[in-house]
């Protein structure tokens, strides 16, 4: 489980990750917000409950295995990508703790990122800095010589990880799109090689918009060969104050 504690304008917010005692967090937390991710059950009443939908891997299915799921083409681009002089490596929490310029850097390219795709999806610096500190953050990395191609961020406990964000370097001049996505899908399987390595269980790949209509970036991830699952975001309000916003959250969205 990820359980951190962080303040945004004044208001302490409690985020949750791979709760299996939701009740007991609950309970015990003094938050004015509790942000659970990946929940099973939606009968928190008064609160914002969203479903989501996703793709997960099992880890603890052989690495050979898990390849054979891949689509054809994403096992050749893989092999290709291999013998293009491309390196991948990983930072843990302490890495990112003691070296801030590597998730500064991440963060730059991420905001260029989607701002390019216009993809609604803002970096929470807050939050961030107390996953690393509870030591639950991995970025990795693909890069040839001093060039990034990709980088991955996941939060992950001893049992689940879950891709949180992920930037591919279409911009520089000279980089050739095929060869970007080549080494995103490499670093991709060197991602599961090395969640495996850690005995984490589950890769979650982050969301997915629909299971019955996949758009672009959830048939890329659909190409792992991850299987559809489905769970719930949900956000209670545990003070007073807490419990007036999500009543006037509710009420906008109505």
């Amino acid at each position: 489980m990820i359980n951190v504690v962080y303040k945004k304008k004044g208001l302490k917010i409690n985020a949750v990750w791979f709760c299996d005692d939701v009740d007991n967090i609950i309970n015990k937390s003094q938050a004015d917000f509790i942000f659970l991710h990946g929940v099973y059950i939606d009968n928190y009443k008064g609160a914002v409950i969203n479903k989501q939908f996703s793709l997960i891997t099992d880890l603890t299915t052989s690495s050979e295995e898990i390849f054979k799921q891949f689509s054809k083409n994403y096992r050749y681009e893989i092999n290709r990508a291999k013998k293009e002089n491309v390196d991948c490596t990983s930072y843990s929490s302490k890495d990112l703790k003691n070296n801030p310029y590597l998730l500064n850097s991440f963060k730059k390219e991420y905001e260029k990122f989607v701002k390019l795709k216009g993809i609604a999806n803002a970096y929470n610096d807050l939050v961030m800095e107390q996953y690393i500190e509870s030591g639950n953050v991995i970025l990795t990395k693909a890069f040839k010589g001093e060039e990034d191609y990709a980088q991955h961020v996941y939060v992950y406990d001893n049992k689940i990880a879950r891709l949180l964000y992920s930037v591919s370097n279409f911009r520089t001049e000279g980089l050739d799109s095929n060869t970007i996505g080549r080494v995103n899908k490499y670093l991709h399987w060197y991602d599961i090689q090395y969640l495996q390595n850690l005995k984490v269980n589950i890769l979650d790949w982050g969301g997915i918009s629909s299971i019955d209509n996949l758009n672009g970036v959830d048939k890329f991830k659909k190409g792992f060969g991850g299987h559809e699952c489905s769970y719930y975001n949900i956000i209670i309000g545990k003070s007073f104050i807490g419990r007036i916003a999500i009543s006037l959250l509710k009420l906008k969205w109505r």
